[in-house]
């Protein structure tokens, strides 16, 4: 009885089938989309950034290795074991040690920052086969870089040698050479303009470690990744209990990319679900409510016949579920004609977030098809059998309907009246300590700060012998250098300890070159940047305060009982050290007691002490030298740096000495 309504009353019918062929149909396509993309970003994840499927850090690594290195990277032990005991467990196919970094590349007069991956080309080349996007091959003993930091850099022509430099992990500069061979895309937008990738063991040279970031391991499907990390985490547990952390591709600081737009991209499917499967379920109602209507001498007759009202509820049900039963087969075969008719054609998409199209290659396992099938035709039938129930068992008159009661929503608005601010009572201010005669002019300053220079060797011609302290949470180090100065211009010679002897640092005109042995030409490099722990490259000579700053007076103050100027220091050029520096002097000597370091905010960003124990002949007078100077960072007290001068005497080193045409030849 259900096929012949149905087939009876064919237009509408066929009506009702292609409005819920529809509504399937974008149900499946949309089901496919999500898991497009779902894939897609899966595979940049794991393929694309290298991350594989499982990864192994020291713990907290993933937190605090951008920011202590050294402290959360993996020994070579570490890295022994990890790679023992996850070759031991199943779905397990290969891995790989992985080091990331930071630092500035140069190309001739050009530099830019840039984020670096250190990979084993091997190991990348085998996860790229399975990548869906495009990529170019590893790098083999030289550097990819995105076009974009390419761009940055003026495009250097390919084999054209490039140097890095940046902080080494015993907290030194360090710089190397390496071809270009090639360029590569990050697949992130808001890195693309930074990214480089470079052979692991070329990295590890420009950080001078051995160490590295992670250990990466790649397995034979990604749904096993869960079960890998708890079995692989158990492992490392039993053998170094607290010292591993493990994660899977989809960990939040790894996969950010995929966590953060596949919560929302759910969110958005379950919403446009909800709406898509109403309007199906909408439809079917009223096509029922509209039989019924339209067939009441039909229902009398068969109510008259001994038909009961489940009978005949029953009877529509059944029209109902052989009608969605029809859209769905509809649905179902557009569907996939459309996904194989794309696939051909090969369209190309944006994925989101994603700086390279990607082809759409629509893909929807039967199984997620017939769930959806499946959960429709339940809502619809259910849906369908309320109506019919409804309708058969009262009086059914056509035309009438039922309308729903809706409800306003009243918004109401307060005005807050201002409050006007009482001006503020005048507060009586603490009588100094200390008289201040008159507020001195910047040329009085300047020549305080000339007087204060002249202790730490600004001015004037000297040679002496530095060596450089500094402790942080990684460990402490010790590094001699020979000093020579001639009125601002310095040369720094690294002595100790041996394998970082014949690094020098040439400071003149208000530039910085650094150069080692293996380095084709000078490096240029900035007086901020970290010369060893929290010394900058300018605190080791580059001391001409009166000719670098606008000083401001600030008043005057005593520290540990020395009365002192205090002054605002600001950099009057882009090659000065800092941004702006408090310096206080002592009001007796002229000399620099403390500076406090500021960043561009006005936050502290290191604080300095000054002894002087030293001493030095001008023009037959005794003059004091700086004998230690203690640099602290100011957030992390337990980092710092000890600046120790020793044999110093007034020199007369020759101009070639300060040259950069003889760097490399001396």
């Amino acid at each position: 009885m259900a096929f012949r309504n149905l087939y009876r009353d064919r237009r509408r019918t066929a009506a009702t089938v292609i409005a819920v062929a529809a509504g399937l149909f974008a149900v499946l396509m949309f089901l496919s989309y999500i898991r497009f993309v779902e894939g897609s970003l899966a595979s940049v994840v794991i393929y694309r950034d290298a991350n594989a499927h499982v990864q192994v850090y020291r713990k907290d690594g993933p937190e605090q290795l951008a920011a202590s290195p050294a402290q959360y990277s993996l020994n070579r032990e570490e890295q022994a074991l990890i790679h023992q005991i996850s070759a031991e467990l199943p779905h397990y196919l290969r891995a790989s040690n992985q080091l990331a970094g930071v630092g500035v590349v140069q190309a001739d007069n050009k530099d830019a920052v840039f984020l670096a991956r250190g990979i084993d080309p091997d190991f990348e080349r085998a996860l790229q086969e399975q990548s869906p996007f495009a990529t170019k091959p590893p790098p083999e003993g030289g550097l990819l870089l995105t076009t974009q930091l390419q761009d940055l850099l003026g495009y250097p022509s390919k084999g054209t040698d490039l140097q890095l430099f940046s902080a080494s992990y015993a907290n030194r500069i360090n710089a190397i050479e390496a071809p270009l061979l090639g360029d590569f895309s990050t697949g992130i937008e808001a890195i693309e303009d930074k990214g480089l990738k470079a052979p692991l063991a070329l990295l590890q040279s420009l950080y001078d470690t051995d160490a590295v970031s992670r250990v990466v391991i790649q397995l034979d499907n990604r749904e096993y990744s869960a079960t890998f990390r708890e079995q692989l985490a158990a492992g490392l547990e039993h053998q170094v209990p607290g010292h591993f952390e493990v994660t899977t591709w989809d960990h939040p600081q790894i996969g950010q990319l995929y966590t953060s737009f596949m919560g929302f991209f759910n969110m958005v499917f379950a919403f446009t679900g909800i709406v898509v499967f109403t309007i199906a379920l909408t439809t079917i109602q009223h096509t029922v409510a509209m039989n019924v209507a339209d067939r009441i001498r039909e229902i009398g007759m068969l109510r008259s016949l001994g038909f009961g009202r489940r009978r005949i509820a029953g009877l529509f049900v059944r029209e109902s579920v052989l009608t969605t039963l029809a859209a769905a087969v509809v649905a179902t075969t557009l569907a996939y004609i459309t996904m194989f008719t794309l696939a051909i054609v090969g369209v190309e998409t944006q994925l989101p977030r994603i700086s390279e199209a990607a082809t759409l290659n629509l893909q929807l396992p039967f199984v997620w098809a017939l769930s959806a099938i499946a959960c429709a035709t339940a809502g619809i039938t259910f849906g369908a059998l309320l109506t019919a129930r409804k309708r058969v068992g009262g009086e059914v008159r056509p035309g009438r309907r039922s309308v729903p009661l809706t409800h306003l929503l009243a918004a109401s608005a307060s005005v807050v009246a201002a409050v006007a601010l009482l001006p503020a009572q005048p507060q009586a201010m603490e009588r100094q300590t200390v008289e201040i005669t008159a507020t001195p002019d910047e040329k009085t300053m300047r020549h305080w700060l000339r007087a204060a220079d002249l202790a730490r060797g600004g001015w004037g011609s000297y040679q002496w012998k530095l060596r450089i302290h500094t402790k942080d949470p990684a460990g402490a180090t010790d590094t001699d250098y020979d000093i020579a100065v001639r009125n601002g211009r310095a040369l720094a010679m690294t002595t100790a300890p041996r394998r970082y002897r014949g690094e020098k640092i040439l400071i003149a005109s208000r530039a910085m070159w650094y150069a080692k042995p293996g380095l084709r030409k000078p490096v240029s490099i900035s007086p901020q940047q970290r010369l060893v722990g929290e010394a900058a490259n300018g605190d080791i000579a580059s001391t001409q305060y009166a000719r670098d700053y606008t000083p401001q007076y600030l008043g005057t103050e005593t520290l540990d009982g020395t009365p002192c100027y205090k002054l605002m220091l600001t950099a009057a050029t882009d090659s000065a050290t800092y941004e702006s520096i408090i310096y206080y002097l002592d009001r007796g000597t002229l000399l620099g007691v403390k500076a406090e370091f500021l960043t561009a905010s006005g936050i502290p960003l290191k604080i300095a002490l000054f002894e002087y124990g030293n001493q030095v002949q001008v023009e037959g007078k005794a003059q004091p030298f700086v004998s230690r100077m203690k640099i602290v960072n100011a957030n992390f007290p337990e980092r710092f740096s000890v600046l120790e001068y020793a044999q110093v005497s007034p020199a007369n080193p020759p101009e070639s000495l300060f040259t950069v045409d003889t760097l490399m030849t001396l």
